[in-house]
């Protein structure tokens, strides 16, 4: 079982009455963990994503550099 720590945290009361009248109250800690993970999953797809189109798009620059280049007869 993964070690627990106890956070204080503070919410807007409109989410916090929501989140009371949709989750029990034994499950709520459980719910905002596996909430914060997905949005954690999130960002990092989205980061990862970022990096890739970068890196794409700097392949594409680079490859630009020899286009036509070649079928110039050079092994």
């Amino acid at each position: 079982m993964a070690t627990k720590e106890k956070v204080t945290i503070s919410l807007p009361k409109e989410v916090v009455d929501a989140l009371r009248e949709e989750i029990p109250n034994r499950n709520r800690s459980k719910f905002i963990a596996e909430t914060i993970k997905k949005q954690l999953r999130k960002l990092k797809e989205q980061a990862l994503i970022k990096a890739y189109k970068e890196a794409y798009t700097e392949i594409e620059k680079e490859n630009q550099k020899f286009n036509g280049v070649t079928g110039d007869g050079i092994s």
